[in-house]
């Protein structure tokens, strides 16, 4: 293999493939920020340690469409390591079989704690700077679930890895609060390409309509949210997909709400029809840091969510979003009918305001090149 020059290693989450997220359309924010790292010049080339072969034969198609950069490659996996157990033993042997480029690599990033051992372990084994980064608390997901089982794992393993990596990177402000007595952890949000923003339709001219995208689980408190819209009146547009698809149509049905589902489509699509939307709607029971909530903010929609601190730490009840007094229907309908009389004008130019401000690939990938080369002081994006 040639030399790479100035590399760095991007594990991502345990089982995770470049084929399911260019299926799912959530590719895209993987590839702009390796694509920010070659711009800036950080890196020469950036390898994507992933969990299926076949990715080998997406990212050529990719490059060949010039949907992604030439500097990214693969760090090819084999191929059991898609299967069952196969995952769990790739993630614990890819450093050992990756080893000329975690030795040469300037720095290996985890993009979740599921995973993230792939990195602590080729720092353990070659002195590879490894930065601990995640967008969603694990152990508090399964402290909030009750799954005790899997808490005894990822509890202790979040504490290990916040402790003897080089750096840690956090989403949320909850997760900076509990770690902000160790020097090497820094706020760091998920982030929007704000070069994309274009000029966005007045708050008047746009359909009187509802919008979420997300999974279609249970936490996203899916159902409640289907049928607050059917009692205030809203059409609902629905981008994603998951089990609960087809007892949402149901209940929709049920309720009387008009619902149109359009499944899995690629992020670009999704950002294009998003403006068109007054209502971006996210009632979830839990969330990490919502990219989703970004992008209805980043579209200038009024962003209305559930009291909880995924959201609450992004959306400023009436400055520039609002929040709901609880998560059962009759405070979702009470959150809606508020909606209907608010400056939606107002509230969405703040909102948009605070993605330039606060999540901008810029600014995120000035904490990232931070935390990747050592270079003090680190600056968190604590406001």
């Amino acid at each position: 293999m040639q030399d790479a020059g100035k590399s760095v290693i991007v594990a991502f989450m345990l089982g995770e493939s470049a084929t399911r997220l260019t299926q799912s359309g959530f590719l895209n924010i993987d590839a702009t920020l390796a694509a920010a790292y070659l711009e800036k010049g950080l890196f020469d080339t950036v390898y994507w340690l992933t969990y299926d072969a076949n990715d080998a034969e997406v990212l050529a198609q990719l490059k060949a469409e010039g949907k992604i950069a030439q500097g990214i490659e693969l760090l090819t996996p084999p191929s059991w390591a898609n299967r069952g157990l196969g995952k769990l033993w790739y993630s614990v042997a890819a450093p050992w079989i990756h080893r000329q480029q975690f030795r040469a690599a300037e720095a290996c990033i985890c993009q979740q704690t599921s995973g993230s051992w792939t990195g602590f372990i080729g720092k353990l084994l070659f002195g590879t700077r490894f930065v601990y980064r995640y967008g969603h608390s694990l152990w508090r997901r399964h402290w909030d679930r009750k799954q005790w089982l899997r808490l005894a794992f990822s509890w202790p393993l979040d504490r290990i890895l916040t402790r003897f990596s080089d750096h840690t990177l956090v989403c949320t402000h909850l997760d900076y609060h509990n770690n902000r007595h160790i020097r090497t952890v820094t706020l760091c949000p998920n982030f929007i390409d704000t070069r994309s923003i274009n000029d966005l339709p007045p708050w008047a001219e746009r359909q009187e309509r509802a919008v979420y995208v997300g999974r279609l689980m249970s936490f996203k408190n899916v159902f409640n949210m289907v049928e607050a819209c059917a009692r205030v009146g809203w059409p609902l547009e629905v981008f994603g997909d998951g089990p609960l698809r087809q007892e949402m149509m149901a209940h929709a049905e049920k309720v009387g709400a008009e619902v149109i589902f359009h499944g899995i489509q690629p992020n670009e699509v999704i950002r294009e029809h998003l403006p068109s939307f007054k209502y971006h709607l996210l009632v979830s029971n839990f969330e990490g840091m919502p990219k989703a909530l970004l992008e209805g903010m980043a579209a200038g929609s009024l962003c209305l969510v559930t009291p909880i601190f995924g959201c609450t730490e992004i959306i400023d009840d009436g400055i520039n979003g609002l929040v709901a007094g609880g998560e059962d229907v009759d405070s979702l309908v009470a959150l809606f009918e508020k909606a209907k009389t608010a400056d939606g004008q107002r509230l969405g130019e703040q909102a948009v305001a605070k993605i330039h401000s606060h999540y901008s690939l810029e600014r995120v990938v000035e904490l990232h090149q931070q935390a990747l080369f050592d270079q003090p002081p680190i600056v968190s994006a604590q406001t």
